[in-house]
């Protein structure tokens, strides 16, 4: 049984809307399995604010790699915009059981956008008629519906998946979106991810959900081969514009497919705009979310 490390940071506000916070999250969700998770905790017992702040947690596995991923950003914090609000952060060493119990205080069901119910396994969530439910406990692998990132491909997933479509998935994470494909009614999804541990999380997430024949799930980036009416990919900017300009992500595409992209922050959009542009792709669909974007592409006219 792997156990973990829990990252925690303080912020000195009590205001998880800040700018410093949204500054933080979007630093820090890079690095961490599942994101990051926004606590506003310390209030006294009558709701006095004088101790409450905010924090931002994150948990990895615990490997020589990552101590040493968290030592860089433990040196890249005085450097962070808000760094004057930020107080010192805390590494904590958990037992797998521990962290699980950890993310159940945080994570709960949540509907995205018209038909989708992601929830945990301890949780009953109420269902409307035509809702699908995805069962997704937290594991070691980005994509739980916490963050916007996710959030937002998900609602374009439910807008531009055609029916009985074979689907492509680059970077799966946690399998989210190849298991929603599926419960929206793709008949088939090819799904990858570079990270072995992300793939058998897929797995298992699959077989939660009663999928796991429908998706194909392989470690690796984009396929050398074949053509997609619907391609995700839920990463960041800068690994999308590699994709596309050096490993095909664009050839994968069908002429009249779409491609879901998403993962990307603000600042860093225009990196994506030029990897589109030097593809031959253009925008059709633009969501957003706080600091965060999603964007539907396909083949200019």
């Amino acid at each position: 049984m792997t156990d973990l490390l829990e990252f925690i940071l303080p912020v000195a506000t009590i205001d998880p809307e800040s700018e410093a916070v949204r500054a933080a999250e979007a630093w820090l969700t890079p690095y961490f399995h599942g994101g990051v998770v926004v606590e506003l905790s310390g209030f006294g017992p009558y709701g006095e604010t004088e101790n409450a702040q905010v924090f931002l947690r994150g948990y990895l596995s615990d490997t020589p790699e990552h101590r040493h991923l968290l030592d860089s950003v433990l040196a890249a914090l005085s450097r962070q915009p808000h760094a004057d609000v930020y107080g010192p952060p805390q590494i904590k060493h958990l037992a797998e059981e521990d962290w699980a119990e950890a993310w159940k205080r945080h994570y709960h069901s949540l509907r995205i956008g018209q038909r989708i119910v992601v929830s945990p396994s301890w949780e009953d969530p109420l269902l409307g008629p035509g809702d699908v439910i995805i069962s997704l406990d937290p594991g070691m692998a980005f994509g739980t519906g916490a963050h916007p990132s996710t959030r937002l491909i998900l609602r374009l997933l439910e807008k531009y998946l055609p029916p009985r479509s074979v689907m492509l998935d680059v970077g799966t994470g946690s399998g989210i979106l190849a298991i929603a494909a599926v419960k929206l009614g793709a008949s088939r999804v090819i799904a990858t991810d570079i990270d072995p541990e992300a793939v058998r999380t897929a797995e298992a997430n699959a077989r939660l959900n009663s999928v796991r024949d429908s998706l194909s799930l392989f470690v690796d980036s984009v396929p050398e081969s074949g053509k997609f009416p619907l391609v995700t990919a839920n990463i960041l900017a800068d690994v999308i514009a590699d994709l596309l300009l050096h490993q095909g992500l664009a050839e994968r595409v069908t002429p009249e497919g779409v491609l879901l992209l998403s993962g990307i922050i603000h600042q860093r959009r225009e990196v994506v705009d030029l990897a589109l542009r030097a593809t031959g792709l253009v925008i059709v669909d633009v969501a957003t979310e706080g600091d965060w974007l999603a964007m539907a592409v396909r083949r200019e006219a």
